[in-house]
């Protein structure tokens, strides 16, 4: 029997950008996993915030963390013991994790390198207080405090629009890659969403022994890496209706924002053998 997997951005498609709210996507991850079938969250959000999203969604699977920087697998997920070579390797907490990215001290560190050398001035989470992020980010203060439990990565909350191509160039020759979201962008080192979908693929190949279909969720350029290695790639639309101009063969462009989109993406999912 043909095993279903979804893997899916959060922001912008399982969730609205801006209200943060499921819409029907909670209902139709709970039919998923009525149905037996794996839901991988592949996003931007740190370990603390994709957890809270798991507990609201009942979700038992494996997750890639800010933008591939490390793959949490919940310990005995797989039946097998693996070892990923020239990647770090812990169990923490239930979970075995995977780190991929390097850490967030050691960008934080680069970032202070290019303020001083630059005279740029940006803003990041580190150098904003909780009370300052939750306002900037429109959120509830708990939500900004598992915003800011950055591990693998930086997000940039505020620098001037003339500034920004300086500012890319810059940290592009120092090996840093600047991903760009739906309201800030992140900045991260070593890794990307497909490097960190390419190993768990792997693994579920195994898990079920080839016999498995991957279906990819997505809303921006951020999710090419993962939606590239998809069997069924979709994208949601974005918040002024158009599609974001993605460079992949057989592409689904799904009508609906946010939630309307994945709501379209699982109907695709349940008709698809």
């Amino acid at each position: 029997m043909l095993q279903k997997v979804v893997f899916t951005d959060i922001d912008g498609t399982l969730i609205d950008l801006i209200s943060g709210k499921y819409g029907e996507s909670d209902k139709l991850i709970y039919t998923l996993r009525e149905k037996n079938v794996p839901i991988v969250l592949c996003s931007a959000k740190t370990f603390a915030e994709q957890n809270k999203i798991r507990d609201d969604l009942g979700l038992m699977d494996p997750f890639i963390v800010e933008n591939g920087g490390a793959i949490i697998i919940p310990k005995n997920y797989f039946d097998f013991q693996f070892d990923i070579e020239q990647n770090r390797i812990k169990e923490e907490q239930g979970y075995i994790i995977i780190e991929l990215g390097e850490s967030t001290r050691e960008i934080r560190t680069k970032l202070g390198e290019i303020k001083k050398k630059l005279k740029i001035e940006f803003k990041g989470v580190a150098d904003v207080s909780i009370e300052e992020l939750s306002r900037l980010a429109t959120m509830p203060i708990d939500y900004a405090k598992r915003m800011s439990e950055r591990e693998y990565g930086e997000t940039i909350l505020q620098i001037k629009k003339s500034d920004l191509p300086t500012f890319t160039t810059s940290i592009e020759k120092m090996g840093i890659k600047v991903i760009h979201g739906g309201r800030f962008f992140d900045v991260t080192m070593g890794t990307d969403k497909g490097k960190a979908v390419s190993i768990l693929i792997n693994l579920f190949r195994k898990k079920y022994r080839n016999q498995i279909k991957f279906f990819g969720v997505g809303d921006s350029a951020n999710d090419a890496s993962m939606l590239k290695l998809m069997d069924v790639p979709m994208v949601v639309q974005k918040p002024d209706s158009s599609w974001s101009e993605l460079e992949i063969k057989n592409v689904i462009r799904l009508k609906g924002i946010g939630p309307e989109g994945w709501k379209s993406a699982f109907d695709k999912i349940m008709e698809m053998n």
